[in-house]
């Protein structure tokens, strides 16, 4: 049988296990009180900047190493300001509806002629050749090379100086 504690003692334990709590949280707002009472600390001032000396980037005139040879004999150069516009009264070819990343480069053929088309998938699935001249993409994309795994061209895109600049691009073939 359970004898029952005395009310006193039931008491006690419940204070002193309730005690344990409350001495904990008058600690934590103790503590809280005393660093809000506290002087604030001063703040270090930023460290002082160093002067940087102007680098001169010296090889703007070479070749870019990220063009392949084929590209960079047709890039205009950059200081000929208003000379590179799109062809407004040019009939955009069927291609030219799309962005270049809604096409896929397929493969190359050769006509009994020796012309080199390469053929390229729409978004519908159907498939469009095109060759050297041809243009491409919403950006006025003239196709200068045709390879094996790639087709690159030239597009005429808006610079950020209210004109237009020529600027490479590729269409690799998923498969190479």
């Amino acid at each position: 049988m359970l004898k029952q504690l005395p009310l006193g003692l039931a008491l006690a334990i419940a204070t002193l296990s309730l005690a344990g709590c409350s001495d904990r949280i008058g600690m934590a707002e103790q503590d809280m009180t005393d660093i809000r009472n506290s002087p604030s600390q001063p703040i270090e001032p930023p460290p002082q900047a160093e002067l940087v000396e102007d680098f001169v980037y010296s090889a703007s005139t070479f070749r870019s190493p990220f063009l392949p040879p084929s590209l960079v004999n047709l890039q205009l150069p950059s200081n000929t300001e208003n000379s590179v516009r799109p062809d407004v009264t040019r009939p955009k070819q069927p291609l030219e509806q799309y962005e270049l990343s809604q096409l896929t480069f397929r493969g190359v053929v050769v006509s009994p002629e020796g012309q080199q088309y390469a053929l390229v998938q729409r978004p519908d699935g159907s498939v469009a050749n095109v060759k050297v001249g041809d243009y491409i993409g919403l950006n006025d994309g003239r196709i200068v090379e045709i390879t094996p795994t790639q087709i690159n061209l030239i597009e005429i895109v808006p610079d950020s100086r209210a004109g237009f600049v020529e600027r490479p691009q590729s269409l690799v073939s998923p498969i190479s």
